[in-house]
């Protein structure tokens, strides 16, 4: 218990011990404090929700990836039904993640990525392409293509990612 409310700074990761919770009462709020801007992260970087799934394939970073029957995520391909929804984009950062490996997974948040496509206009949607594990700002559209927002581009190489369940 902190009494005088004047707030506690950790220059280290925080890890609590199993089975327990990070109770926040009405009001309180998970902040990120900076403004998000085209420049917000550094490249290969990723800030928001972030999970950890066990990867049922080689998953390539910065890839869509959806949550297998196998419990364990693959990359997407919006040229296949049977490989989506996207559930969140892979944040392994330069390396690829090999079957069977731990692969962390951004549900909500920024990812920097200075190999991306350049996803167009600041605001604009990015969905999930037809090529498997890769993202576009265009949308699929041959016939029975599957149609997803994986989220939103900030600038050419900052995305927000919040996929939409609806597709």
């Amino acid at each position: 218990t902190i009494a005088d409310g004047g707030g506690v700074t950790f220059s280290q990761d925080v890890t609590m011990t199993a089975d327990m919770s990070l109770n926040l009462p009405q009001g309180a709020n998970v902040k990120f404090t900076d403004a998000i801007t085209q420049d917000s992260i550094d490249d290969h970087d990723a800030q928001g929700i972030i999970m950890t799934f066990q990867a049922g394939m080689t998953v390539t970073p910065f890839s869509p990836v959806y949550l297998h029957t196998d419990d364990e995520v693959h990359e997407c391909n919006a040229g296949d039904i049977a490989t989506m929804p996207c559930i969140g984009v892979s944040t392994n950062h330069t390396d690829d993640v090999t079957d069977g490996n731990d692969v962390e997974v951004m549900l909500l948040g920024l990812i920097r990525n200075e190999d991306f496509t350049d996803f167009g206009t600041n605001g604009a949607p990015v969905f999930v392409s037809t090529t498997v594990g890769v993202m576009s700002n265009t949308a699929p559209s041959d016939t029975d293509d599957v149609v997803q927002i994986v989220g939103h581009s900030i600038g050419e190489k900052l995305l927000f990612v919040q996929p939409s369940l609806s597709y």
